[in-house]
């Protein structure tokens, strides 16, 4: 059984979503708006990181790109969108990750994202790509080739 809590994606909330627009509604004097803007971009920053780290492990393991959406929508849940081989039941996939106690599922073009958040440590970006890593190799067969593997090494440095 796995152990821990279960990775849930960051829901983004209708304040930060706002924030990029509310720059110019600063009243006389307050700092809310500029210490918002600062929070936002440092989320944005954190994200991109956590979604680099995911798609170079992936890369590196079996060969799959992934992608981060770069729009904070409001409720909108945070993930990264994992690219699965044509002819791939994503809906298998996304349960089969979700049950390795992370946060998976598909959208309306049946595509599967895979939870990912601000507040994830190291060892929980690790979690992602490693739950994500053993059930495409144990559902699908698939591993990086030693080309992709290098190429994935050389990325991340």
């Amino acid at each position: 059984p796995v152990r821990g809590n279960k990775l849930v994606a960051w829901c983004v909330s209708p304040v930060m979503a706002q924030v990029p627009n509310a720059a110019n509604e600063k009243p006389v004097g307050s700092m809310v708006p500029w210490a918002q803007a600062q929070l936002f971009n440092a989320t944005r920053q954190t994200l991109a990181a956590i979604s680099q780290d995911v798609a170079n492990g992936l890369a590196e393991t079996v060969g799959l790109r992934c992608a981060w959406g770069t729009e904070l929508e409001p409720d909108a849940r945070c993930s990264v969108v994992v690219e699965l081989p044509a002819g791939t039941d994503a809906e298998f996939i996304a349960r089969a990750i979700d049950l390795e106690n992370v946060e998976a599922w598909c959208d309306e073009r049946n595509e599967l994202h895979v939870a990912i958040g601000p507040w994830y440590s190291i060892k929980d970006v690790d979690q992602v790509v490693l739950s994500i890593t053993k059930v495409v190799h144990v559902k699908l067969g698939l591993h990086a080739s030693d080309r992709q593997r290098a190429q994935a090494q050389t990325a991340g440095s």
